[in-house]
């Protein structure tokens, strides 16, 4: 399999993963793929309060049984570290992925996270609902690229869709989004004040 689509893979797994995790009461504070310097292998670190220093083992339970229920994984439970968020790679990539309002992953490639030596990090975006600024700016983020993205919405249903503009209405809608359907070509408008979430 080609190097590049599996790294693809083991990013979009792992958001899956991190989904379950939330879903069954683990807290992810901040989660991110580093390309080691040494090694050159990718590990996933999920920096969490629920990870007790003195109960690690049931942190790694926890993650286990949600890794359980996706699946064909790309990756291992060898290949994920659990920290704490005050641990310094943790706090380093929290402070990354929040410089920028856009719920979107950051790509980083310095030379350093925290303590360790990297090639490159993927992190990835909060979870949780979004604020309303935070659509507005992952959304005017997301006109600048061609791929669809998929909204969630506070009913609970999703739509994928291609954002290619914001536009006001007038009379008390408030903000509204166009979409266009990738595979049929149409494109409708969703209230902004509706979307919960966009991946």
């Amino acid at each position: 399999m080609d190097q590049e689509l599996l790294v693809e893979n083991r990013f979009e797994d792992a958001e899956k993963l991190l989904s379950q995790l939330v879903r069954s009461g683990f807290d992810v504070t901040v989660a991110f793929w580093v390309l080691t310097s040494e090694e050159s292998l990718w590990v996933l670190y999920i920096a969490s309060n629920s990870v007790n220093p003195g109960k690690i083992g049931n942190a790694y339970g926890a993650l286990y049984a949600s890794m359980s229920q996706i699946p064909h994984l790309s990756f291992s439970l060898s290949e994920v570290q659990l920290v704490q968020p005050s641990e310094p790679i943790a706090k380093e990539a929290n402070a990354l992925r929040d410089r920028n309002q856009a719920r979107l992953p950051v790509r980083y490639r310095g030379k350093r996270l925290g303590d360790l030596a990297i090639e490159e990090a993927y992190i990835y975006p909060k979870t949780g609902p979004m604020t309303r600024d935070e659509v507005r700016q992952t959304v005017m983020a997301l006109l600048s690229q061609s791929g669809p993205a998929k909204f969630t919405f506070a009913d609970g249903s999703t739509k994928e869709g291609i954002p290619i503009g914001l536009q006001l209405q007038m009379q008390g809608g408030g903000l509204q989004i166009k979409l266009l359907d990738p595979t049929t070509n149409q494109s409708h408008l969703v209230f902004a004040n509706d979307v919960v979430n966009i991946q």
